[in-house]
């Protein structure tokens, strides 16, 4: 049995022990980053195979104290490194973390990397080359505060690197965080599927692939145990061919195919059913250019889920459009899957809310650098109810209430006068109540929502959401097609 260690995103560690255990991993131990785990070889093969989630699978080589760079060589030059790999094969050291002597992972890379070619040299060895592009074998070295630990990666290239993906939307998800959307949004295998902005489509593309039984690693050609002196071929052939077998299996079932992606780039959905035909589940999905206003349920006599990763930005405020974007959303969602379940994922909880959706599951996820939350919804079943006037808006779903009923008298009033008089473009609110502090103006077909500047005693939260909250509002009372 091997000891290992397999990283992954943080806030993903017990969803990854889960993963391992039913892959056949024992002693799983979760720890900052990844989880510990014990594996025979067959075990190990197929963690590195199978994990939809890890980054990374390291094969823990030393660990020792550091206190200084002297510290530092002395445990790696101390290894007998010929056991793992030759000095034919080129390698590359990936060096985290810092402490008080060692300030920077550059300098802590380049001693690592000395103290191999060192020990080489001193059992009269050629130097082994250092390649960082495409090494035969990645050192990793973890130091924190004065705990060292050097491993040999097993993976190669990160995991998340599946292989299928030639080209990508604006902002993609890396293929473990949509891996962990996807086991996390409550959806069924063998039930419909369905993201109506689906970009690059990595959220369908990796569900196909968990309902297909197609390995995520099953076509990467080179692997970090390729020059390790204790890679068990005969392991890792068994491994791969069941794999093999599994997909063929599923693929000559001929099923129905049950997951669909739209997006209103063209351009997008050609990358997205080009990245499907290269991760073998093409077959699966049905790809359709469509507007998400404009968004119909494509398997209405089922029940399945909505799983989406629409766009966000950092500023709300610079983002308009963004509100009305989910605002229009949430309604299509209402409207069109009643009984289904949604799951949104998103770095603007605010933007959620513009859902107008009660969640009752949610989970916090990094992407790159943002703070992001997933969460999940149950649609009611839509109640059928149509206004006798059409400024009548649903009073039980509406924000800002008082803003609301503020703005639909001042349209009924100002409106009946702006027609008498011929104008198009006129003031419809202007800071009536206090607690709204923007001005609503009508230009035509368009409608302007500007804010004024909240007073200092204001908390900044608050005045963002009333802000929203406006913004919704009148979107919900004017109708307005966004």
């Amino acid at each position: 049995m091997k000891q290992l260690f397999a990283t992954t995103a943080r806030g993903f560690e017990e969803l990854l022990k889960v993963e391992l255990a039913e892959l056949g991993a024992t002693e799983c131990k979760i720890a900052q980053g990844g989880v510990h785990f014990q594996a025979d070889d067959e075990t190990l093969y197929r963690s590195l195979l199978w994990s939809r989630l890890s980054s990374r699978i390291l094969l823990p080589i030393v660990n020792g104290k550091v206190y200084s760079d002297l510290d530092l060589y002395s445990i790696v030059t101390g290894q007998d490194w010929l056991s793992y790999f030759d000095e034919k094969a080129t390698f590359f050291v990936d060096f985290n973390g810092t402490n008080q002597e060692i300030r920077h992972t550059q300098f802590g890379a380049m001693r690592v990397k000395d103290a191999i070619v060192d020990y080489f040299e001193r059992q009269g060895k050629a130097r082994p080359n250092v390649d960082k592009d495409y090494p035969d074998v990645r050192i990793h070295a973890y130091l924190n505060k004065e705990e060292l630990v050097v491993s040999l990666d097993l993976s190669g290239e990160a995991l998340h690197l599946r292989g299928y993906r030639e080209d990508t939307g604006q902002a993609p998800l890396r293929e473990t965080l949509a891996a962990a959307i996807v086991l996390r949004s409550g959806w069924k295998k063998g039930t419909p599927l369905v993201d109506p902005m689906c970009g690059s489509g990595t959220l369908l593309i990796e569900a196909a692939q968990m309902e297909a039984q197609i390995a995520p690693q099953l076509h990467r050609l080179h692997w970090g145990f390729d020059c390790w002196k204790g890679h068990n071929q005969d392991a890792w052939d068994e491994v791969k061919a069941e794999a093999v077998q599994q997909a063929e299996a599923y693929f000559n079932q001929n099923l129905k195919p049950h997951f669909y992606g739209f997006d209103l780039d063209h351009r997008v959905l050609k990358k997205a059913q080009k990245n499907a035909q290269n991760a073998g589940v093409a077959h699966l999905i049905h790809w359709k250019q469509g507007d998400v206003a404009a968004l119909k349920n494509p398997s209405p006599d089922e029940v399945g889920t909505v799983i989406c990763n629409p766009p966000y930005g950092e500023r709300l405020g610079t983002t308009p459009a963004l509100i009305a974007l989910y605002s229009v959303f949430g309604q299509r969602l209402k409207n069109e899957f009643g009984g289904w379940n949604a799951s949104i994922f998103s770095s603007e909880s605010t933007l959620l809310d513009c859902l107008r959706m009660r969640s009752h599951r949610q989970f916090k996820a990094k992407n790159g650098p943002l703070d992001c939350v997933q969460k999940n919804y149950q649609i009611s079943e839509r109640k059928e109810s149509v206004a006798e006037n059409p400024l009548e808006f649903d009073r039980t779903s509406t924000v800002a209430v008082d803003f609301a009923n503020r703005l639909q008298k001042n349209i009924k009033k100002i409106e009946k006068w702006a027609k008498q008089q011929g104008l198009d473009a006129y003031r419809l609110y202007d800071a009536d109540l206090p607690e709204y502090n923007v001005a609503v103006d009508r230009y035509g077909d368009h409608i302007v929502v500007q804010e004024y500047a909240a007073p200092k005693n204001i908390d900044e939260n608050k005045a963002r959401q009333r802000l929203l909250d406006a913004v919704t509002a009148t979107l919900q009372v004017t109708g307005i097609e966004t």
